[in-house]
């Protein structure tokens, strides 16, 4: 993952970045408005952008797949990379079912999905054959959750990856990734954009991307 590209790129696919409402790019509109998510153009942008830059042998890893948007963003013309979903589907009516129909409406690939516990899942070794390049956490964001979201990554990720979390205008999360920051000199915030309760709605409820060094 080439950090410094991801980040010169970025406010590329907008005509005021931050501030626009919507990538120049219109690919996702359809994603957001016939996937049920939590998400938005913006930030499912972003996600795709940052997937196309890993690297042959690393892999996108989320955690917190609901119906698959952010799935398919990140998997949309990326083709050829590895890509893994891990979710318990007990959030609402979300099932691996409903996410394999969505991403066959969108043309894509069944990629990897693990059902079940991410907490029991990865650090009981059920990601220990990958180097991630991509770490996009988007589950459980109480306090202690969001630590341990970022700490179970560590072993896995490759030199450079990027580590991305969603909400962040949560205080809980927000301080959740101040702390682990503080503790961790192997991670550096690398963006922080703010949501909708900053004034920013195109951003949801705001995204900070962490660089893994």
């Amino acid at each position: 993952m080439n950090a410094d590209r991801f980040l010169e790129e970025l406010p590329r696919l907008f005509q005021d970045f931050p501030r626009s409402e919507h990538p120049r790019d219109r690919r996702f509109q359809p994603v957001v408005e016939q996937v049920t998510n939590l998400a938005s153009e913006n930030v499912l942008a972003l996600l795709n952008l940052a997937a196309s830059l890993l690297e042959p042998d690393e892999a996108y890893v989320e955690i917190g797949v609901f119906h698959g948007a952010s799935l398919i963003a990140a998997m949309t013309g990326n083709e050829g990379r590895r890509f893994v979903g891990i979710d318990s589907f007990g959030f609402r009516d979300a099932s691996l079912g409903q996410v394999e129909r969505n991403l066959e409406r969108f043309g894509l690939p069944a990629p990897e999905v693990l059902v079940g516990d991410a907490f029991e899942l990865v650090p009981g070794g059920a990601l220990d054959d990958m180097s991630i390049g991509l770490w996009y956490y988007d589950a459980a964001h109480d306090y202690d959750s969001q630590v341990e979201g970022l700490r179970m990554a560590e072993p896995h990720l490759a030199p450079g990856a990027l580590v991305i979390v969603d909400d962040t205008d949560w205080e809980q999360v927000e301080r959740a990734l101040d702390d682990y920051l503080a503790r961790q000199p192997r991670a550096r915030r690398l963006l922080t954009i703010d949501g909708k309760s900053r004034g920013q709605p195109q951003w949801w409820e705001g995204v900070q991307v962490l660089e893994w060094v």
